[in-house]
Formats: structure tokens, C-alpha cells, sequence
């Protein structure tokens, strides 16, 4: 079998409400990159390289890694991989970024291929089920910045749908994130509660929310600073008492060695569309259980990567928590070849189609195309 064309289809989404993040941050729109490997046996991959700058993504893809890879053979992924990101040609501009991002995309679609020839979910080929149970437990993710009365109420709506976790988006200083989070604590009473901080604070302002989150028993302290502070990342990891998340902006096992050996993360969350794919990503979560550090992929893109991470988690046995979007995203659950399964408690069901499990529907593709 042999790779005959490569190519990316970049797809944008208007959303009808702004979402607000730390520092009076806010987005109004969502991207995404799939790459589409075609092969001489008529079997197509699909990816996803992280957007939002999908057009990054495209032109790597079609100027750098389609040359390498017309003609090779898909199966071979291990090679593949190394020759985009670590050939002496590339290594030294790709350590991290879009380039990295790019080359996700890839991988991911050369394991839906690899998939869809040995007629099997990718979780399969990679190990199988690690846990037993046929299931990932997730949580709602995510609840953006509102009034405390809107965000304890949505919050209080997917406890009811028998989510066991909820994670919400703060950072905007000391008075305003604990008015949330104690609105959000008491409308859904034993249900965890995740902080996301998207990188919104420095050493000095993290520390002090920090020792406002440990009063409300917060289940993680999600990136309080900067990817690029991971000193200041163990400080925090040092000094309170609760647990650090951090890696979505990290790449590749080298980028999660670093934390890993400065003991700067309790829960790392590498981003399968960033990090390096599933390749990487399962490199990455065998030096985290080598360091006794739990995996929680991040995982807030289309249903392309939201396959992808359930595929790694299924055979991963270091990693929980399956980050869910619930924010009805138009790109989401509309890629899915079939509904994902939930038990009700929080659980879903590892889907088994060949491959990642996820199609291209005309009608997706061409309301929501960027030419």
C-alpha cells in the first residue's frame, strides 16, 4: 500500500456566544485542521492538526510533509514520524509548535488508516483495553466565564446529566474567581470541580488564588501560569494543597521530560492534535507512569481528535479523565461515524469501528469549509 495524496481541509465555526477565558479574554470562533491521506488501496485517513491557525497547518503539511510522504507506505508510522520531526533537515526549526502540530495531524491519520486495513480500533492495535471495563470516564467540559449565578446553574445541569466532574474557566482576579467558585461548589455539592486559569496569572497572583482554591477541596489547579515558567510551576506544585494540571501547550516527550523531572505536574495533559499524535502521545504517558504521573489528554478540538484521545486512553493505563465538550460545538459529534455511548455516571463506552471511527459528511464539510 502506498500514500497517492495528502492534503488539508480547513473548516471554521462562527459560535453563537462569545467564550469568555481568563485576563477578560474571549473567543468568537473555533478552527480546526484535518489532514486526508489517500492510499492506492482506496483506504482514507483522516487527522487533525491543532488549529486555530488552520492555514499554518495547510501550508506545512503541502510544502513540507507531502513530498516525504507521497509514495511511502502508511503502515510505517514509527518512520514516518521521525522523518518529519527528527531528520536533520527539520529538527531544527520543529522542536515545538505548528510544525509539531502538523505532523499530528498526520500521524493520526495514518493510524486511521492503519486501522481500517487491519480492520480494527486503534486502541486495539496499541495494546488493547487497559482497564477491563470497556469504558473512559469523562468530564463536562468546559464552563466559560459568565455571572456566578449562570455558570453555578450550567454547572448544576451537567451534574444532573451524571457528569462526576465539571471543569470551569477563571482568571480574572482573587474576588471575582472565588464568587464562582463557591456559587459553582454549591450547586453541584459532591461533584468535582476543575480550574481552568489558561495561563492568565504570574507566580505572585497564582499563589494567592491557589490558597483560595484549597478552602473549596478544587480537584486541579489547571495552567495558573505560563507553559514557559516550568520552575514556577513546581513552586506552586510545592507549596499547595492541591493538584497541578499542565502540558496542553507542551510538545513532544522531550517538552514533558522537562516537567517531569522538575516535579512541576500532578495531572499532564498532553493535546494528541499538538504533541506529537498518538505516537507520541503514547510515549508520553509511558515516561508520565514511569514518574507515577496521571495522563488526562486535553482534548478540546473537533470529533476527529476527541476519537483519537479516546482511542489512547482506552489502552493507556495511566490516563483518566476524557476531556468532553459540551458546548455543542457544530464540529463535534457531527464527525463521529456513530453517537458516542454514556452510561449516565459519567462513563462512555469505547466505540470499536476500524480505525478512529470518524467520516467526512458532506453536508459538515461544505457548511462550514474555509476555501
Amino acid at each position: 500500500m502506498k500514500i497517492t495524496d495528502v492534503k488539508v481541509i480547513k473548516l471554521g465555526v462562527q459560535l453563537p456566544k462569545p467564550l469568555g477565558v481568563s485576563k477578560d479574554r474571549e473567543f468568537n470562533s473555533r478552527g480546526a485542521a484535518l489532514v486526508i491521506i489517500d492510499t492506492d488501496e482506496g483506504i482514507q485517513g483522516i487527522g487533525e492538526g491543532y488549529g486555530p491557525e488552520s492555514y499554518i497547518v495547510k501550508t506545512i503539511v503541502d510544502d513540507k510533509f507531502k513530498p516525504l510522504l507521497i509514495g511511502q507506505d502508511p503502515l510505517d508510522i514509527e518512520r514516518l514520524w521521525r522523518r518529519m520531526l527528527m531528520d536533520p533537515v527539520f529538527v531544527y526549526w520543529d522542536q515545538k509548535g505548528q510544525g509539531v502540530s502538523a505532523a499530528s495531524g498526520v500521524d493520526m491519520a495514518l493510524w486511521d488508516i492503519a486501522g481500517k486495513f487491519y480492520n480494527a480500533p486503534i486502541y486495539k492495535l496499541l495494546g488493547g483495553d487497559a482497564k477491563g471495563n470497556g469504558k473512559v470516564k469523562a468530564y463536562a467540559s468546559d464552563l466559560f466565564w459568565d455571572t456566578p449565578e449562570i455558570m453555578a446553574e450550567s454547572a448544576r445541569q451537567f451534574a444532573l446529566q451524571g457528569y462526576s466532574a465539571v471543569k470551569t474557566h477563571l482568571g480574572r482576579g482573587l474576588k471575582e474567581d472565588e464568587e464562582r467558585v463557591k456559587a459553582i461548589k454549591d450547586a453541584i455539592g459532591d461533584v468535582d470541580l476543575m480550574i481552568d486559569m489558561n495561563c492568565g496569572y504570574d507566580r505572585v497572583e497564582a499563589f494567592k488564588v491557589g490558597k483560595m482554591l484549597e478552602k473549596y477541596d478544587i480537584y486541579w489547579y489547571e495552567e495558573p501560569l505560563s507553559p514557559y515558567d516550568i520552575d514556577g510551576l513546581a513552586y506552586l506544585k510545592n507549596k499547595l494543597d492541591i493538584p497541578i494540571a499542565t502540558g496542553e501547550n507542551e510538545y513532544t516527550k522531550w517538552g514533558f521530560k522537562e516537567l517531569f523531572l522538575k516535579n512541576a505536574v500532578d495531572f499532564a495533559m498532553p493535546d494528541i492534535m499538538r504533541c506529537g499524535g498518538i505516537t507520541e502521545t503514547k510515549k508520553i504517558c509511558a515516561l508520565a507512569e514511569a514518574f507515577d504521573v496521571i495522563c488526562t489528554p486535553h482534548n478540546y478540538t473537533t470529533g476527529v481528535g476527541l476519537a483519537a484521545t479516546l482511542q489512547v486512553m482506552a489502552c493507556t493505563p495511566n490516563c483518566e479523565w476524557l476531556e468532553f465538550d459540551v458546548t455543542d460545538y457544530a464540529l463535534y459529534k457531527s464527525l463521529l461515524k456513530k453517537p458516542l455511548e454514556f452510561d449516565g455516571q459519567g462513563m462512555v463506552t469505547i466505540p470499536t469501528d476500524p480505525g478512529l471511527g470518524v467520516e467526512l459528511k458532506d453536508n459538515v464539510v461544505d457548511k462550514y469549509l474555509i476555501p
